[in-house]
């Protein structure tokens, strides 16, 4: 819900219950929020979030997860400080929790849930950003950034214009594009765009034996 309510209104300019006030209001002469519930009850983010609710992260390839290589490849990626950033398994908060503003509380179903995607959804500088920095009012929207302009004013935000989120790796064997920006065709490549924060890991796994290196590739084939 959260990621689909901020696009709907960063996006599309679309704003809803969550976020109410538009980011200009320049030719705006529609009533807010613009959202609004059909006779089921239901808005647009409210079907949006469920189809998002019901897509799944690509099973790992248990045959090959199984392997030597890859249990030995899995035991490398922790090893040189791969999962420090891609982080195996992070668990949700506890049901009844309430999130966007107080106003969503996560429901039984989603609620201390253990899942494994594989990152810290953290922005990092690996060495690979594009330098734009996002205007706050813009990014948050104004009703967001209103609220949280004690804590917005604190950061340092020009230290975040080469950071990107880290990249979840479940289903990474099915992508033919790898990193951010597409750029990487191979796991290999992939792995040595990491730069940056992630300089200390990438000199690792240079250091690693080819043995290794495949072991490691042949794990993250397997997720």
């Amino acid at each position: 819900m959260s990621f689909d309510l901020d696009s709907y209104l960063k996006e599309m300019g679309i704003t809803n219950r969550f976020q109410p006030n538009e980011v200009t209001a320049l030719c705006n002469t529609a009533a807010e929020p613009n959202d609004q519930p059909g006779p089921d009850g239901l808005a647009d983010i409210d079907r949006f979030a469920r189809f998002i609710r019901a897509t799944k992260a690509p099973a790992r390839d248990v045959q090959l997860a199984g392997s030597a290589a890859a249990k030995k490849g899995q035991e490398l990626f922790h090893k040189i400080g791969c999962a420090t950033c891609h982080v195996e398994t992070l668990v949700t908060a506890p049901a009844g929790t309430k999130i966007n503003g107080d106003t969503y509380p996560i429901p039984a179903a989603l609620g201390s849930l253990a899942f494994h995607p594989y990152s810290d959804f953290l922005m990092h500088d690996v060495g690979t950003g594009d330098g734009i920095l996002q205007a706050t009012p813009e990014h948050y929207g104004h009703q967001v950034f209103q609220k949280m302009s004690d804590y917005l004013a604190k950061q340092d935000f020009e230290s975040s214009r080469n950071k990107i989120r880290t990249a979840p790796l479940w289903g990474v064997r099915l992508r033919p594009r790898l990193m951010h920006d597409g750029a990487s065709m191979t796991l290999l490549d992939a792995i040595n765009h990491h730069h940056g924060e992630a300089s200390h890991v990438q000199d690792q796994f240079e250091h690693l034996k080819l043995s290794e290196k495949e072991a490691m590739v042949e794990f993250l084939k397997s997720l």
